[in-house]
C-alpha cells in the first residue's frame, strides 16, 4: 500500500477550527499517525512568556473516503503545543510565570527599572553630599563658611514617587555683623542674609546712627499754692536743668526771665522749654502758681434760721447773711442785716459766729431792741427768693466790687443756702 508524504504544514493548522481536541474517528481507516515534535519556538516575552511547537502528521491516501487533510486525523489543536517561559523576574522579583511582583523601589513587566528622583540640583554657596538618587537613597546639603542653610531641609530623602523629598534649601550669607554695620554702642546680631543691630537708649534706625534722644529734664518744681493776707507776694523757684548724653548743643526758653516774681492773687504757668536744633526733639517743664488769701473757718448756721453765702470764688473771700424762720428773731441789740466777712486774713468780721435765732416772735413782751429782718417760712420753698435777695443786697453793700469784679458768677444759682 503506498503511503502520502505530503504534510499539512505547521501554518497552515491555524487555518483551520475544531469544536473540541482529539484526534478523529477516521484515525485508524486513514491511517493515520504522528510525525515527532519539532524544536520549541522562541519565547514571546524576556519574562513569564510563552512558547510554542508543532507536529506533522501521515495518513494514506488511497483509503476512500481520505481526504488530503489534517482534520482528516485530528482537531487543529493536535498539532499544537504550549510552555511557560522566562518564569523569572529582575531585581528580586517574585515570578508565577504569568506576572511579576516587584520589590519595594523596582517598577516594569520584568522588575528592570528602578525607581530614579534626578539630580535634585546644586546649591550656590554650599555643596551636594551624595552621588546615588534611585529610591531610597538620601542626599545632604551643606554651606561654606559664613552662610547658613535656610528655606528647606538639610537633607532630602528619594522617594517611591520619584520625587525627593522636602524642599531645595539655599544658602543665605550669615557673618553680615563683621563689617560693624551698628553705630553707638549697639549690638549687632547676624540674620541669613542681613544683620539686626539692638540699639542703646537714645539711638534709632537700621544702624542706630539715628538720634533719638530729647533734652532729660531734671529738679523741674512741682505746683506751687501759697496763701497770703497780702494782694501781692514774691514767690520763688528751682530753676530746672535740661542736658543731652550725646553732647549736642541745647537750646533754652522760659516765660520768666528769672526764678522769681512778684505775683498777684490768682492763677499762674511758669514754663522752661528746651529744644535740641540737631533733632528738633523738645522736653518741657510746666509747673502752675496759684496764690490766694487766707483760708477761712468754718462759721455756723444759726438755730432756727438760715445761713446764706457765696458759693463762687470761696478762695477770694466769704460773704454771709442769715435769715430766720417765721416767728423767730434774734436777741435784743443784735444787727440782722449785716454781711459777715473773711478776707485775706483768713478771719472772720465782725465775728466769727452767726447768731441764732433763739427769741421767738409771739413771747414778745416789746418789739422795742429786737430786729426783725427778713423772714422765710420753708428752706425749700423759699430759697429761691433768699438766693435773688441775697445777690440785691451784696450788690448794693460795701462788697459789690466781688459782684462787679466776678459778674459772670454773681447770680442767684451760685448763692449757697443752708438751714
Amino acid at each position: 500500500m503506498q503511503r502520502s508524504s505530503p504534510w499539512l504544514l505547521l501554518f497552515l493548522l491555524s487555518l483551520f477550527g475544531s469544536s473540541e481536541c482529539g484526534i478523529s474517528s477516521q484515525w485508524d481507516q486513514c491511517g493515520c499517525r504522528w510525525e515527532e515534535w519539532e524544536a520549541w519556538g522562541t519565547c514571546d516575552s524576556e519574562c513569564n512568556g510563552e512558547r510554542r511547537r508543532s507536529r506533522k502528521v501521515w495518513m494514506y491516501t488511497n483509503m476512500p473516503g481520505c481526504v488530503f487533510d489534517f482534520n482528516t486525523c485530528a482537531t487543529n489543536d493536535m498539532g499544537w503545543d504550549y510552555s511557560r517561559c522566562n518564569a523569572f523576574c529582575h531585581n528580586g522579583g517574585t515570578s508565577n510565570s504569568y506576572s511579576c511582583s516587584c520589590v519595594t523601589g523596582f517598577y516594569g513587566d520584568c522588575c528592570g527599572f528602578q525607581v530614579n528622583c534626578g539630580n535634585p540640583g546644586s546649591i550656590t554657596n554650599g555643596n551636594l553630599n551624595g552621588g546615588t538618587y534611585t529610591y531610597g537613597s538620601t542626599v545632604t546639603y551643606t554651606c561654606k563658611t559664613g552662610y547658613l542653610l535656610v528655606d528647606g531641609l538639610s537633607s532630602r530623602k528619594c522617594e517611591l514617587n520619584a520625587i525627593w523629598s522636602g524642599t531645595k534649601p539655599r544658602c543665605a550669607y550669615y557673618n553680615s555683623c563683621s563689617s560693624g554695620p551698628c553705630k553707638n554702642g549697639a549690638t549687632c546680631t547676624n540674620i541669613p542674609d542681613d544683620y539686626q543691630c539692638a540699639c542703646t537708649n537714645g539711638w534709632s534706625g537700621k544702624n542706630c546712627d539715628v538720634d533719638i534722644q530729647p533734652p532729660v529734664l531734671t529738679n523741674c518744681s512741682s505746683d506751687k499754692y501759697i496763701t497770703t493776707s497780702k494782694l501781692t507776694d514774691l514767690v520763688e523757684w528751682q530753676i530746672p536743668s535740661f542736658t543731652d548724653p550725646h553732647n549736642f548743643p541745647i537750646d533754652v526758653t522760659a516765660n520768666y526771665l528769672s526764678n522769681e516774681f512778684t505775683f498777684p492773687w490768682g492763677d499762674f504757668n511758669v514754663s522752661y522749654s528746651a529744644v535740641k536744633p540737631s533733632n528738633g526733639l523738645r522736653t518741657n517743664c510746666l509747673f502752675g502758681i496759684s496764690l490766694r488769701p487766707n483760708p477761712c473757718p468754718p462759721i455756723n448756721v444759726p438755730a432756727n434760721g438760715a445761713l446764706i453765702c457765696n458759693n463762687w470764688r470761696t478762695d477770694y473771700g466769704q460773704f454771709c447773711t442769715f435769715f430766720c424762720k417765721d416767728s423767730y428773731t434774734v436777741p435784743r441789740g443784735v444787727i440782722l442785716d449785716d454781711f459777715y466777712v473773711c478776707g485775706a486774713s483768713g478771719s472772720w468780721t465782725p465775728t466769727n459766729t452767726i447768731p441764732d435765732c433763739s427769741v421767738m416772735v409771739t413771747n414778745l413782751q416789746s418789739t422795742a431792741g429786737y430786729n426783725i429782718g427778713p423772714t422765710y417760712s420753708s428752706c425749700s420753698d423759699n430759697r429761691r427768693e433768699m438766693q435773688e435777695f441775697y445777690i440785691e443786697k451784696l450788690s448794693q453793700s460795701d462788697f459789690s466790687y466781688f459782684c462787679e469784679k466776678f459778674q459772670g458768677e454773681c447770680i442767684p444759682e451760685n448763692v449757697s443756702v443752708q438751714c
